[in-house]
């Protein structure tokens, strides 16, 4: 067999020679941007495991209030502030007592799984101080507990005990429970005359069942929800509000203040002590 030799221009081999090179960038290139893509992805994952906790400020106003603007508009700002959100309900729906439509707001919210803690506010309540994260008061308070993930009630006592004015609920179905058991200490002691207040319901709760009990932890009242000298019911702490302090609740005051509106009158009086923040940084 006669075999003829083949010649190649040296510009083909140059040619033949840059397409290898290209291949190869090429396959190089492909295998970078897939390691850096899977670096990407496990960065993503690692931050999402220490990401801030979903919260939600939370109160109800049922009729008309010299103060309305004033609470709602503090408690607005400062969930805007933090990213937080912020649910009033107008409107309550209960046969137990209206105070009881608290926790009727909490178990509806928790069934919604959209947030890791709800903080409840009274109506009454101001935040006098927003540069203070709640997030951060619960991060501390559950440090300084045995099992921090058994806990999912934060709550606050004065000189009477238990104060339902501002508390914190873990966004657990264990919650739920918790609440309906409430509801079954008040449909027990209800009589035709009159029933137990939301407090003293879960106060009772709390002392008389040991999970219950387990799952509560007190945080001291300055702390959560601090009253004004004019309110002088305080918490083993003694602690009365001062500037600079993260709430202020006027619980009672009707009975404390004289004046046709004793409320509204300590709500302008403490407005002025707000440590609001810059609005713009956040509501632009």
């Amino acid at each position: 067999m006669l075999v003829r030799s083949l010649r190649v221009s040296p510009a083909i081999l140059v040619f033949l020679a840059l397409c290898a090179f290209l291949g190869w960038q090429f396959r190089q290139g492909h295998s970078l941007a897939a390691h850096q893509l899977s670096d990407l992805s496990l960065t993503k994952d690692d931050s999402s495991s220490s990401k801030r906790p979903r919260i939600a400020v939370v109160t109800f106003i049922t009729d008309e209030k010299s103060y309305v603007h004033t609470s709602l508009k503090n408690k607005d700002h400062y969930a805007r502030r933090h990213g937080y959100d912020f649910i009033v309900d107008y409107e309550a729906h209960t046969d137990r007592g209206t105070t009881y439509w608290k926790f009727n707001m909490m178990e509806r919210l928790i069934k919604t799984g959209k947030w890791d803690w709800i903080w409840w506010m009274d109506f009454d309540t101001l935040i006098t101080n927003t540069d203070i994260k709640v997030a951060d008061i619960i991060e501390e308070t559950l440090k300084n507990a045995t099992d921090p993930k058994n806990i999912d009630f934060l709550t606050t006592h004065d000189c009477n005990g238990l104060n339902t004015g501002s508390f914190i609920v873990r966004g657990h179905e264990r919650s739920i429970k918790f609440l309906h058991d409430i509801y079954a200490i008040s449909d027990r002691e209800k009589t035709a005359d009159h029933g137990l207040s939301e407090q003293d319901a879960m106060a009772r709760l709390i002392k008389s069942d040991p999970i219950s009990g387990d799952r509560t932890i007190q945080v001291p009242q300055w702390k959560l929800n601090a009253f004004p000298q004019e309110i002088a019911c305080f918490d083993e702490s003694n602690e009365v509000w001062k500037p600079g302090m993260f709430v202020i609740h006027f619980a009672g005051a009707w009975a404390h203040v004289k004046g046709e509106d004793p409320t509204g009158q300590l709500m302008k009086k403490y407005k002025d002590e707000i440590v609001w923040g810059d609005w713009k940084e956040f509501y632009v």
